[in-house]
């Protein structure tokens, strides 16, 4: 081996060598970016296709219809005749192979797809199989093939104009007999029209919808013609829509408008940037329609038992205080009594005589306490309601009653006041 081989060899092995390291790096990057399918949609691919779900890519450039598309190009008919373009067909489809030898017949495809083949056996391979149909060019590449589209190929469009219908006029009968007898029947129904015109016209002046519309021009639309508009346009609605709220303006409709010229009421919830909007309408959507959750309602019995009970505690209590006070003290001692003495004033008899109508009263109270809870969130969650509580509570309250029924007693005086200011109440 020659020197110059030697170094061809080294420089082809040291290609070598760097392609297998570039395809060997390569290699694992492309097993990454194309994994095998393991039957299940990997994260990156579910986010993507929900983001494309959710958000439309957008299109890029104009977006042209296929009218607007002929419009600015319309295509143009090819002015060639028949015979040309066949002829130019024949010429595309036609394919003649040159003869190899004298003897050697012509390969030619025609127009009809069939092969006139002149000589039973191939000259060149013996066999039909490996023989080359089309003629072959010496130094031809595939790549140096070019395909021009034929003339023909270019489409025609020719767009349509179509006539307006004529308007069908009703021929005059020729016959005087039929004639006659169309004008009868006409005569016979221009009152019937007339009839009705002047029914119309009646109900429009009633309705106030006739005023200004000229002798010739169609009636305006009323409920008693049964026409409905129907507009085919948004700036139609908006018209109507208009036309219809300055009728009712005029009529005085909107004069007596619940809350007209008054502030909205807005409630501090709108703007409280801890409720959403949701919730808010929610929310006020439940207390319009007086709705409530299950311990709503039962926290308004609750309160409504407790206060029962309180106030017939009450009545009670300063039931027995008037009596006892009357009964064991006289009338001028009654007179100098003061709130810190009615304040402390108990009766342990009738605490005892009384307590099985306490207890049961608050087990009564309790129970409701319990089913409350049971239904109420934890922040709101009520305590249970003790006796004693409730007493003290009750001789606190009915310090005032007390005093009220002792001024009655005692014939109207206030009970409590000084003898100076009783004393000019007298001179008065």
């Amino acid at each position: 081996r020659s020197a110059s081989e030697q170094l061809f060899a080294d420089a082809e092995r040291e290609e070598e060598e760097l392609r297998d390291a570039a395809r060997r790096s390569k290699l694992p990057f492309l097993e990454r970016q194309h994994e095998n399918w393991t039957g299940e949609e990997r994260i990156e691919d579910t986010v993507l296709r929900m983001l494309v779900d959710k958000y439309k890519p957008i299109r890029s450039g104009t977006v042209r219809s296929a009218d607007e598309k002929l419009k600015s190009a319309p295509p143009k008919a090819d002015g060639r005749s028949t015979e040309a373009l066949a002829a130019e067909l024949e010429d595309i489809i036609v394919v003649d192979r040159p003869l190899r030898d004298a003897d050697d017949a012509s390969l030619r495809i025609t127009t009809s797809g069939s092969s006139t083949i002149a000589g039973t056996t191939p000259t060149a391979t013996g066999s039909w199989a490996h023989e080359p149909l089309l003629p072959t060019i010496e130094g031809h590449r595939p790549w140096h093939t070019e395909y021009r589209a034929p003339s023909h190929a270019t489409m025609s469009v020719k767009f349509a104009r179509m006539p307006a219908p004529p308007t069908p006029l009703k021929p005059r009968p020729a016959d005087e007999r039929a004639a006659r007898k169309e004008k009868e029947v006409l005569k016979r129904t221009a009152p019937a029209g007339r009839l009705h015109g002047a029914r119309e016209a009646t109900l429009d002046y009633k309705l106030g919808l006739g005023a200004g519309r000229a002798k010739g021009q169609p009636p305006t639309v009323t409920l008693a013609t049964g026409a409905r508009p129907n507009p085919v346009s948004v700036k139609g609605w908006t018209s109507l829509v208009e036309d219809r709220i300055e009728r009712a303006r005029q009529k005085g409709l909107f004069n007596n408008v619940k809350g007209r010229g008054a502030p909205i009421m807005q409630q501090t919830e709108e703007t409280n940037p801890f409720i959403s909007k949701e919730e808010f309408l929610m929310n006020r959507i439940l207390q319009r329609n007086e709705v409530a959750p299950p311990w709503v309602e039962i926290q308004g019995e609750l309160e409504g038992a407790v206060r029962s009970l309180r106030q017939l505690l009450r009545q009670a209590w300063t039931r027995r205080a008037l009596r006892n006070l009357t009964a064991e003290h006289p009338p001028a001692l009654l007179r100098g009594m003061t709130l810190e003495q009615v304040r402390a004033l108990r009766d342990s008899a009738w605490e005892a005589r009384e307590r099985a109508y306490h207890d049961t009263a608050l087990a009564e109270v309790n129970a409701l306490v319990r089913k409350y809870n049971g239904l109420a969130p934890y922040p709101v969650r009520k305590p249970y309601f003790m006796l004693n509580v409730e007493l003290e509570r009750m001789y606190e309250d009915c310090v005032g009653d007390i005093m009220d029924g002792l001024a009655e007693r005692l014939g109207g005086r206030r009970v409590g006041a000084s003898d100076e200011k009783g004393a000019g109440d007298e001179e008065d």
